[in-house]
């Protein structure tokens, strides 16, 4: 499938998640409160009883757990396969189909057989999708702005997006700035340039996950643990033991060590 056609990775990040997770149960408390449409103010009212802003309390609550259960679900779901953007719309409509379903079983229970079920998940669906239409709508051009200003950010060919281990990108650097990467059991270490100050980000990654990225940038294995920028190599040393090393132009840096396999090649880049 064409990458045009799948939603943006922006629309399963924790941050995202917990947008939606809160904003829709929150949209609705608020609109139905503030604005109070008619129609849904005399079936929540429940005639004389009065119940309006209980009923509210507990639909949106209802929506919340509906909300919580589905983008836990979506979020295991993208994991495992890109989403495409009807199934991310499909998504969403059985998202408010569910919500409607467990809403009418509560107000039919409410009502007490005044209303069937059925009549009152076609009164349900039809409320919310009108209400809930304005929160997704904000949420999607607020969370797809920033991903298109991301997408435009990775378009830019000096630029490293470091992902982790769900592919989710942690840190975007130019390649210039990088020193080296050093491998520590499960996470790798960036030593980079930021300005004059020298800084580090640690990821939970892999030195063969790395391995293409390192490779578009310029960027070349030294030794098992290590990939080495070219650009910030001074000098290779060679000791009376035969241990090779490599001397960073940044000042206060250790020295990096160089297997003889790496050697030959990354001689030649000096």
């Amino acid at each position: 499938m064409a990458e045009s056609q799948l939603i943006s990775p922006i629309f399963t990040r924790i941050k995202c998640l917990l947008y939606y997770i809160v904003g829709i149960p929150v949209f609705f408390v608020i609109f139905a409160l503030l604005y109070r449409p008619l129609r849904v103010v005399q079936l929540f009212e429940m005639g004389e009883r009065g119940l309006f802003s209980f009923n509210v309390t507990i639909v949106s609550c209802i929506i919340l757990g509906v909300m919580i259960l589905s983008r836990t679900l979506m979020a295991i779901a993208y994991h495992r396969t890109r989403m495409s953007r009807m199934g991310w719309v499909l998504w969403h409509l059985g998202e408010m189909a569910a919500m409607s379903l467990f809403v009418s079983l509560y107000l039919t229970l409410m009502y007490k057989g005044e209303y069937t079920y059925y009549g009152m998940v076609g009164m349900s669906m039809g409320y919310l999708m009108i209400i809930l239409v304005y929160p997704y709508i904000i949420l999607y051009l607020v969370w797809g702005g920033i991903g298109a200003k991301e997408d435009m950010v990775a378009e830019d060919d000096t630029l490293m997006r470091f992902r982790d281990q769900q592919k989710q990108v942690k840190l975007i650097i130019a390649s210039a700035a990088v020193l080296y990467i050093e491998a520590k059991e499960n996470y790798v270490i960036i030593k980079y340039k930021d300005g004059d100050i020298v800084r580090e980000y640690t990821l939970r990654s892999s030195m063969v996950a790395l391995e293409e990225l390192m490779r578009k940038h310029g960027l070349v294995r030294c030794q098992r643990s290590y990939y080495i920028n070219p650009v910030h190599v001074k000098v290779l040393r060679k000791d009376k033991e035969g241990v090779i090393t490599a001397e960073l132009t940044t000042p206060n840096q250790k020295a990096i060590p160089v297997s003889p396999r790496y050697y030959a090649a990354l001689a030649s880049l000096l």
